[in-house]
């Protein structure tokens, strides 16, 4: 008498091989630990905590840089002093270990959002970009950078071009102060 063995005995007898060749985390190494571990995910520390903005002598804003999610993500909140103008946002900034770069997503109490891609420039130096297209054909290229400064503070720099680089403009200039 012949013996017939199930389709899925078959396929779990298959699959066996494959999980077992699969490399297993390092037991030293917690999942919850990861991003804390790896210098990638540490780049941009230098932005966490309570500041407030400034455009020249002005206070305009506060911000908050919080890690969250086992330390892998920048929760940014960006709070306004002049609320009847709107521009209250959050942000997220993440490294990408798939994309090798880092991500900012950006949203507004306006509706206005925007993304960007990033990569450290050099330590306390950190470059965002996107490009936007415009109404009259031309796409709007913005580096907005983020750097740390030798007195602790932080310049916060967007400039934009609408020549493939020709020439850029300022957008704005603005300086975090840490809240003490």
């Amino acid at each position: 008498m012949r013996q017939t063995i199930p389709l899925i005995a078959i396929m779990l007898a298959a699959a066996v091989p494959v999980a077992a060749q699969t490399p297993a985390a390092p037991p030293s190494v917690k999942p919850t630990e990861t991003c804390r571990a790896d210098s990638l995910f540490r780049q941009q520390d230098f932005t966490v905590g309570e500041w407030d903005v400034f455009a020249g002598d002005k206070k305009t804003a506060e911000v908050s840089m919080k890690l969250i999610l086992n330390d892998c993500v920048i929760e940014e909140r960006w709070t306004v002093l002049d609320a009847a103008r709107g521009g209250n946002g959050v942000g997220l900034f993440n490294y990408s270990p798939l994309l090798k770069n880092w991500g900012y997503y950006w949203a507004t109490d306006t509706g206005a959002t925007t993304s960007f891609r990033g990569s450290l420039i050099k330590p306390g130096e950190m470059r965002y970009v996107t490009e936007r297209p415009l109404p009259n054909g031309k796409v709007r290229l913005r580096h907005w950078t983020l750097f740390a400064n030798p007195d602790g503070t932080i310049r916060e720099l967007s400039v934009g071009t609408e020549d493939g680089g020709t020439t850029w403009t300022t957008e704005y200039d603005l300086k975090w102060v840490r809240r003490k």
